[in-house]
């Protein structure tokens, strides 16, 4: 519980920063592992689709709050090709695993225990949500799925039927 504890506040400290690293255009070109021990590249796990990727982790409050929208939106647009994808961030692949044994999410979940990918990405908050288009340029950013968030899926589905 310690360890959580000091990790969140140094998150939330590195979230509350104001200067923040320099967000790239696009997904840096990197391997993921999958919560079932699979490794996959991030290209693959996109699979030319338009994904909501979801960073969070399991003592995060608000990440927890956000999960039931992203089951909505993965059961209401995943027929039409949007991808959404959990990133954990910061915890070991047995936290996450017991997370999700415990709980139900549809949608594939990969691990980032290093903040690699995180760091790569600019993100120091959680939760973060990003929209990334099918050639992997992130096309917004937004800490929680929210109304814009859900226009700009809209619009890139309606200008890629």
């Amino acid at each position: 519980l310690l360890m959580r504890a000091v990790m969140c506040l140094g998150i939330l400290a590195l979230g509350c920063a104001s200067a923040r690293a320099p967000e790239p255009a696009s997904l840096p070109k990197m391997a993921l592992t999958r919560s079932d021990g699979r490794a996959e590249s991030l290209a693959g796990a996109l699979g030319g689709s338009l994904a909501v990727i979801d960073l969070w982790a399991t003592w995060c409050t608000a990440c927890e709050q956000e999960r039931p929208k992203l089951e909505r939106l993965q059961a209401a647009y995943g027929s039409q090709g949007v991808r959404v994808i959990g990133l954990n961030v910061g915890e070991s692949p047995g936290v996450v695993s017991a997370y999700l044994s415990a709980n139900r999410v549809s949608y594939p979940v990969y691990l980032d225990p290093d903040f690699r990918l995180a760091d790569a990405l600019g993100e120091k908050r959680l939760p973060a949500i990003l929209v990334v288009d099918p050639s992997g340029r992130i096309v917004h950013r937004s800490p929680r799925l929210d109304p814009e968030t859900l226009s700009t899926i809209k619009a890139r589905l309606s200008s890629n039927p």
